[in-house]
Order: structure tokens, then C-alpha cells, then sequence
């Protein structure tokens, strides 16, 4: 029997609903972890593993409004001073304080947001930024920003305008179709194995 497509998704919700009550993946709010066996590692709670399995994701909170508008202005190279690691490897990272700190030592000092990142860093802490993107476990998808930069593909193509912005939020659903798209625009290759690996 064909049922139509939202029919099909309760079904699935519900069936992993029942799954994962079989299995004591769920407990009362406010209740601590279990020490038994539980549906995953990965999940401490029942609503963190039904979000990872509808990839719903939470908008990430960072620890102040950083100003990306303000450094792209001031001509602070994305690449060249804050996100280094994307020449380097295939991750663009996520800056540290002490990297902060190589312009704001003597940048600034009289702001106090500066101040504070100045205290922060002399006692050894770091800022807890939280990833803005991903991709979810279950895509299996390695992403690899060497060959974006070789084909000169611009940061605002996946990230939308950060140079506009405050905190960098996920302006674009970097889903299958984005990159299928973009991958056809370029004529680059949608062998399944560019990707997924």
C-alpha cells in the first residue's frame, strides 16, 4: 500500500518512539543518566536522540556576539589570521583566545570586551565557541575545504554573507541538493565517493 509521505514519516517517528522506550533510552527530564544500558552513547537524552535522528539542530549560543563585520571591515583575512587551518588541512577550525590575542595584545585594549578576553587568556581559559556547521553523523560526509579553495569556490558560497554579520549563524541547509547543485554549476564531480567516505 503506497501512503502518502506524511503518513509514512509518523509511522517511522513512531516506530523509533517505540524503539527506543523498548530500550530505556528515555528518562523524566531532570532525572540523571542511568548508569544501564542505554539506546546510545552518543544521546544522554530521548529528545537529543529523536533531533540527531530528524537532524534537527539546536541554533548554536556562543559565548559573546563576535564581530565579524567589524574584523572583515578592518580587513582581518578570514583565512590568513583567524580560520589558518583551512590552507592547512580540511578543516577551517574555529579560532583559539591565544589567536585572538596575537592582534588584540595591543588592538583595542581599552574595549571591555577585549578586557575581558585579555583576563580570560592570562588565566588560561578559552573561548567555548559552539561549531555553526556540520553535517550529521549518519551522512557520512567528510567535507574537505582544500579542494573548495583550489577551485576558488568563495567562503560566502556555503557561508552565506558572515562579512554582514554579527554571529555567525548557518545561512545556507547544506544538504545533498546544495552540493549536488553547486557541484553541477562547476562541473565537478557527484561520484558519491567525492563526498561520502
Amino acid at each position: 500500500m503506497n501512503r502518502p509521505p506524511r503518513a509514512r514519516t509518523a509511522r517511522r517517528l513512531a516506530a523509533c518512539t517505540l524503539l527506543l522506550l523498548a530500550t530505556g533510552a528515555c528518562r523524566p527530564a531532570g532525572r540523571a543518566p542511568s548508569t544501564a544500558k542505554t539506546f546510545s552513547v552518543a544521546h544522554e537524552t530521548f529528545g537529543g536522540a529523536v533531533n540527531d535522528f530528524f537532524n534537527i539542530r539546536p541554533r548554536p549560543t556562543q559565548p559573546f556576539p563576535f564581530p565579524h563585520k567589524t574584523h572583515v571591515e578592518k580587513k582581518v583575512g578570514c583565512t590568513e589570521y583567524c580560520h589558518e587551518s583551512v590552507t592547512k588541512g580540511p578543516v577551517a577550525g574555529i579560532p583559539s583566545l591565544k589567536t585572538c590575542m596575537i592582534c588584540h595584545e595591543s588592538i583595542a585594549t581599552e574595549r571591555p570586551l577585549i578586557q575581558q578576553i585579555t583576563a580570560m587568556s592570562k588565566q588560561g581559559l578559552d573561548m567555548a565557541w559552539q561549531r555553526v556547521y556540520g553535517y550529521p553523523n549518519a551522512s557520512h560526509v567528510r567535507f574537505n575545504h582544500a579542494p573548495h579553495l583550489r577551485a576558488k569556490v568563495e567562503c560566502s558560497t556555503c557561508h552565506g554573507s558572515i562579512d554582514q554579520q554579527t554571529v555567525a549563524q548557518r545561512n545556507r541547509d547544506l544538504n545533498m541538493g546544495f552540493c549536488v547543485d553547486c557541484h553541477k554549476s562547476r562541473q565537478a564531480s557527484n561520484e558519491c565517493l567525492t563526498c561520502h567516505f
